[in-house]
């Protein structure tokens, strides 16, 4: 018994065969469904999840640009100090000198 045939009303298929094939592609097409809401319910997870990244970055940003800004400020008052440390041993270097030259003079 052969399950397709050709005849003259066109192809004819056996029942059984019928039902396989609308089953089949019943089935195959709740499959693709499926899928596809899957897909967009994850496309919309990874779209909220790329926004909040965004926005992390941002805020990350702005903290690295106060952080620099507070760097930068730190050093310049560091450089300031070092300055002043610098006259400080300078001057403190004249004293001394000034002291072992006066030491080295004779008393009379």
């Amino acid at each position: 018994m052969t399950m397709i045939e050709n005849s003259d009303r066109g192809i004819t298929l056996n029942k059984s065969l019928a039902w396989t094939v609308a089953c089949g592609l019943v089935g195959a097409g709740l499959w693709v469904g499926i899928q596809v809401a899957t897909l967009r319910g994850e496309t919309g997870v990874l779209a909220q999840t790329i926004n909040e990244l965004r926005v992390n970055l941002t805020t990350s940003e702005a903290r690295q640009t106060a952080l620099t800004v507070r760097v930068r400020a730190n050093e310049t008052s560091l450089a300031r100090q070092d300055e002043r440390l610098s006259l400080i041993l300078t001057t403190l270097n004249k004293i001394d000198n000034r002291l072992e030259r006066m030491e080295r003079v004779p008393l009379r």
